[in-house]
């Protein structure tokens, strides 16, 4: 009679395989986006990653799509929009703004996600409505209220994209000439963008962001004064 076969070691002390979640997915999503960038990023080496077959993913996720808008949500996660009522409505939208910046340099190759897709998910629609509440604490209406949201956040967005370019933190940089070498002599016929250049160099880029987080804010408080001078927060 043949002897049973007992259960290798390796076998029996192999931890057990973690349970597939959407956030699970999504959380490796990201990580491989931070390493591989949009363009490298595809189902099958995230199933490699989390040792499953990439259609095991579609059980989750429909499509990349909305795998796509998860890893979205992860990244609003790391910003911050204090509650109302714990700071005045123009501070709580420039803390969100600055956080906004902050996951744009952590995760400049995933950031692109922020800049070029819509909030679309129950999360992402639900901070939507908070930045909105901001807007509406300062007395501005729908239609103000959505003007200066694409005001702001196409300031933010391009700002998160040029942090990650002028970091050479992107896919497939070239070396920054401005950055590298504004004085040479390739540069001569180009007084002005020598002149510059020492200006918009990454060790300014967080005065650069100031200078337009300032503007822009100084702005929203005039135009929010101006509409309820009596009320409005400042």
């Amino acid at each position: 009679m043949p002897k049973s076969r007992k259960p290798s070691a390796a076998r029996s002390s192999a931890a057990p395989r973690q349970p597939l979640t959407r956030e699970r997915i999504a959380d490796a999503a990201l990580a491989l986006i931070d390493e591989v960038g949009l363009e490298g990023f595809s189902m099958r080496p995230l199933g490699q990653r989390l040792g499953v077959e990439a259609m095991a993913l579609y059980h989750h996720f429909p499509g990349k799509g909305e795998l796509l808008d998860a890893v979205m949500d992860r990244l609003l996660d790391e910003t911050e929009l204090p509650p109302r009522g714990q700071m005045p409505p123009l501070e709580r939208l420039r803390r969100f703004v600055h956080s906004y910046r902050a996951c744009a340099i952590h995760h400049p190759r995933a950031f692109p996600l922020l800049a070029a897709r819509r909030f679309n998910t129950a999360p992402s629609l639900a901070l939507y409505e908070r930045v909105l509440v901001a807007f509406a604490d300062l007395g501005l209406d729908a239609a103000e209220s959505a003007r200066w949201f694409r005001l702001i956040g196409g300031f933010a967005s391009g700002a998160g994209l040029a942090e990650g370019a002028s970091r050479e933190r992107i896919s497939d940089p070239t070396p920054l000439r401005l950055e590298r070498d504004p004085a040479g002599p390739d540069l001569a016929d180009l007084p002005h963008v020598r002149a510059v250049a020492p200006h918009l160099r990454v060790d300014q880029l967080d005065a650069v962001f100031e200078f337009g987080v300032g503007v822009l804010f100084d702005a929203l408080a005039a135009h929010a004064a101006a509409n309820s001078p009596a009320t409005a927060p400042r």
